[in-house]
């Protein structure tokens, strides 16, 4: 039986006697069903066991695969609290704080009071063993405590007279730690409160520091990028950049500058990338170039088209007709978005979320530009541009238009005709480009 005979029962009227005799005497539960409940117990809605019982009735009497079913009420209902325990299980070993009390027999003492949203001190106990085994510390909570002696692990009754403990002489040290190694080019305030929330600040003694941190975060990163500056351009590492509190928007009018798209942080690539990369040219320009997102030597340069892809693009609008200080060239992503390897940067196609986080930039560029025409570079530049998605074969025979009234030209992205597999595909895609280009610049006329 569960813990709680409080819970309401399964059927509305008690089940006569002879209805459990269908129950096999042995119960096979799948061991992910298992973990589930085992979970979904340390949850503090009352109705937890009702829906467990369900579940378990259910999953044994036909429904085997239930708890593969992903949009079963009950299956949505126990995902969503053992999403909730494990979350506040992970809370919980970020924001315990440590104060050391007056030694007891020699050995010193430390004591931590947390608060948590759900019944975890059981399950969440033996991280703090892992990770603490050789002091002698207590946890309390409004639901129990749990005590280390270094030998055993004991769960005892709520003791009010723990509470919050005072300051220690260990916590000045640890403020200074924190406060070496804040970044104030890293910072994103609207991340660290909800990463951080606000019901936990009264055990954290970091939080008394933070206000300042964050106040004088620009002025430090400004002091960061002299400091670089000033080293050899050899010895350099990439550039910092000052984050303000607030995100920065893509709102407003006129081109974006760099300073604007540098701050952006709607997205996460502007933690590896070297810089945001604007585009350039002419403005007004009839032609329009959008490619998919900055590469390596862009990255580095700070300038769009500047690598491989760029240098054949180039020669691509000369043999098509077109002057390429007449068009103007941008992405539709900013920032560089890469995988490492040894010390080598590989691309990596943006995702969705890349793309709708540079969306307004785009527009904003394409509203300063007024182009008569946008030329989409690849996959990515086409679904940026053009809303949908839509194959570029497909794309080249359409008739497409941007919602500002632009005419769009799908194309390839040069790219794509590096990468292709040989002489005659490279020969074929290159073809098509500068057809695609020379389409373009007629209709711009």
């Amino acid at each position: 039986m569960w813990p709680e005979a409080s819970q309401a029962p399964l059927w509305e009227t008690p089940p006569s006697p002879n209805s459990y005799q269908s129950t096999p005497a042995t119960m096979r539960v799948p061991a992910q069903l298992r973990e589930m409940f085992e979970t979904c117990a340390c949850h503090c809605d009352p109705s937890r066991y009702a829906r467990m019982y369900r579940v378990l009735w259910r999953s044994l009497h036909g429904e085997h695969a239930l708890w593969r079913d992903t949009l079963d009420p009950d299956m949505v209902a126990l995902a969503s609290m053992a999403q909730a325990v494990r979350r506040d299980a992970h809370r919980m070993t970020a924001f315990v704080r440590f104060r050391e009390l007056p030694a007891a027999e020699g050995a010193p003492r430390y004591v931590a009071w947390y608060e948590p949203e759900h019944h975890i001190l059981r399950r969440t106990a033996p991280f703090f063993v892992r990770r603490f085994g050789t002091m002698v510390w207590t946890i309390a909570t409004p639901d129990g405590v749990a005590h280390w002696n270094r030998e055993a692990l004991a769960f005892l009754p709520p003791d009010a007279s723990l509470g919050h403990p005072a300051d220690d002489a260990a916590e000045g040290l640890w403020l200074t730690y924190y406060e070496s190694i804040f970044n104030p080019a890293r910072l994103n305030v609207t991340a660290m409160q909800r990463h951080m929330p606000q019901k936990y600040w009264s055990n954290l003694p970091e939080v008394q520091r933070i206000p300042a941190l964050v106040a004088h975060a620009a002025e430090r990163a400004g002091r960061m990028i002299v400091d670089v500056e000033s080293l050899p351009a050899a010895r350099r590492p990439p550039r910092a950049r000052p984050a303000p509190a607030m995100l920065a928007t893509a709102s407003g009018d006129g081109l974006p500058g760099e300073d604007e798209l540098d701050a952006c942080r709607r997205c996460e690539l502007w933690e590896h990338a070297t810089q945001a990369v604007a585009g350039e040219g002419a403005t007004p320009a009839p032609l329009m170039l959008v490619g998919e997102q900055p590469g390596d030597e862009e990255d580095i340069a700070g300038r769009p088209f500047v690598g491989p892809a760029g240098r054949l693009l180039r020669k691509a609008l000369e043999d098509a007709g077109v002057d390429v200080a007449d068009v103007f060239i941008t992405n539709a992503v900013k920032h560089f978005y890469f995988e490492p390897r040894g010390k080598r940067r590989i691309h990596k196609t943006p995702m969705q979320r890349h793309i709708a986080a540079c969306h307004d930039w785009l527009e904003r560029e394409i509203a300063a530009v007024q182009p008569a025409v946008i030329v989409t570079l690849g996959a990515t530049a086409l679904v940026a541009t053009f809303g949908k998605r839509v194959t570029i074969a497909d794309a080249r025979t359409q008739t497409l238009n941007h919602h500002g009234g632009a005419r769009i030209v799908a194309t390839y992205h040069p790219s794509a005709v590096l990468r292709a597999p040989d002489e005659d595909a490279r020969a074929t895609l290159l073809e098509a480009l500068v057809a695609d280009l020379k389409r373009a610049r007629q209709m711009a006329r």
